[in-house]
């Protein structure tokens, strides 16, 4: 088995070639995974469609459950959701860039491979210099999912990604340890009132200041 190449990002941002490797990989449809300002993802074009089932495959996970997406720009998001809500954009507002996944009906036929039987697709605009350098280069949404098998703990460390998947994937992007080890939080904003998915790096009181009409998902 051929081990995963791992690049080490600088101490001094000087990363442009390390950039310019992943974006190559990402673009003739190959997996890499890398830092974030939470736990390291896997990343793959989400508009290449082989691209993104062999993200499913790699990690074990049902094929039909949502993956989100990086977008660049909070202004790219009309590109691909039916509404953005006043509440939604609230949220945008105030923790984008950040840890926040927010979950909108998506677009009709707009990559209908990520967003599920519900046609709803999860977005995070990430407060990572690293991603957003990286999703600038590919000129592509990238796939936002934890790096890790489902039901397995997500990863802090490249070492932990390289337990899941060395030979399996293109490339590790070694940003050293995670700040944190909490994912993002969850909220879904597709209906008139937002409901947590998961409470993630932004807790449910720091969300419902800005949005009061939050509800927790029924158990």
């Amino acid at each position: 088995m051929v081990k995963t190449e791992i690049l080490k990002l600088s101490a001094d941002n000087q990363d442009k070639p390390i950039l310019q490797q992943a974006a190559e990989i990402i673009n003739r449809g190959g997996v890499i995974a890398f830092p974030t300002e939470t736990v390291y993802a896997l990343g793959a074009d989400a508009r290449n469609e082989q691209a993104v089932q062999k993200v499913f495959r790699l990690k074990k996970r049902m094929s039909g459950k949502p993956v989100a997406i990086f977008l660049p720009k909070l202004k790219d998001l009309k590109r691909f959701v039916k509404e953005i809500t006043p509440l939604a954009s609230k949220l945008t507002k105030e923790f984008w860039p950040g840890p926040l996944t927010l979950i909108f009906k998506s677009r009709s036929g707009q990559m209908t491979y990520l967003t599920g039987k519900e046609g709803k697709l999860g977005v995070r605009v990430s407060s990572s210099d690293f991603v957003r350098a990286l999703l600038k280069l590919t000129g592509a949404p990238l796939t936002a999912t934890s790096a890790n098998l489902a039901g397995k703990p997500e990863p802090v460390t490249p070492e932990q990604v390289l337990s899941y998947f060395d030979g399996k994937i293109d490339l590790v992007i070694n940003g050293g340890r995670s700040e944190s080890a909490i994912p993002s939080s969850v909220v879904d904003v597709s209906e008139e009132i937002p409901i947590l998915l998961r409470e993630g790096r932004i807790s449910y009181e720091d969300l419902k200041k800005v949005v009061p009409e939050l509800e927790r998902k029924q158990k």
